[in-house]
């Protein structure tokens, strides 16, 4: 076989090669592989409603972001429905907030007893005739002699006794030093707490905490003792 014939097979068996691997198919999957799933799946006629549910699940998504997303040109800034850290009314305004009122302190006068002695006094529940004489300063004794009283008499509330015009108590007046305040225990009144203080006028101590006569006392409350 001369080389023109062998040059011919050669060029004829190269032809019969490569038309062999063009027919075929370029989709095939070699031996034993699977056919690689996507994520999302192409719409084919039998699905038609998969893309358009794809499109609503992103829409949605993209609405319910807090991320504010811009377009090209033209395109407008979506913002929150919401914002945090609102600022106060005035910020950024150039209007400089009013101060805070602050209340005026004022001291509240006490009124002084009446001057001298009263001629009677009608006991109220809780007072007894030592109390008087340290009130008024007069002489305890003097007291319970003008009224027909002695050292062991327990006159009851609402008795009057006549006050001396002259005498003084014998010894100190005042037992609890004052001004001060004072805590109610139990049904005490105004004129048993003056009582206690020997020489405080209960009148002083309902004006010095704006009470009139006859208010009730609650245990716990807090007196002023002027």
């Amino acid at each position: 076989m001369n080389k023109k014939m062998i040059g011919v097979l050669l060029i004829v068996t190269i032809l019969v090669t490569v038309l062999s691997a063009c027919e075929r198919s370029a989709t095939r999957l070699p031996t034993g592989a699977t056919t690689p799933t996507s994520e999302i799946p192409f719409p084919v006629a039998t699905e038609p409603q998969i893309m358009v549910d794809i499109l609503k699940g992103t829409q949605t998504a993209a609405a319910l972001s807090l991320t504010p997303s811009t377009g090209g040109t033209g395109a407008t800034t979506s913002t929150p429905s919401f914002a945090y850290n609102t600022p106060a009314a005035g910020a950024g305004t150039g209007t400089t907030p009013a101060a805070p009122v602050v209340p005026e302190v004022v001291n509240t006068p006490y009124p002084t007893s009446t001057p001298g002695r009263p001629t009677t006094w009608t006991l109220q529940k809780g007072e007894f005739p030592y109390c008087i004489a340290r009130r008024f300063d007069v002489d305890p004794i003097d007291l319970l002699t003008m009224n027909g009283m002695t050292l062991n008499s327990y006159p009851y509330e609402g008795t009057v006794l006549t006050i001396p015009s002259s005498g003084s108590f014998p010894g100190t007046r005042s037992l609890i030093a004052h001004p001060t305040t004072y805590t109610v225990l139990g049904s005490e009144t105004v004129y048993q707490i003056a009582c206690k203080y020997g020489d405080v006028d209960p009148n002083i101590i309902l004006a010095a905490n704006g009470l009139t006569a006859g208010t009730a006392l609650t245990a716990g409350q807090v007196l002023q003792i002027p």
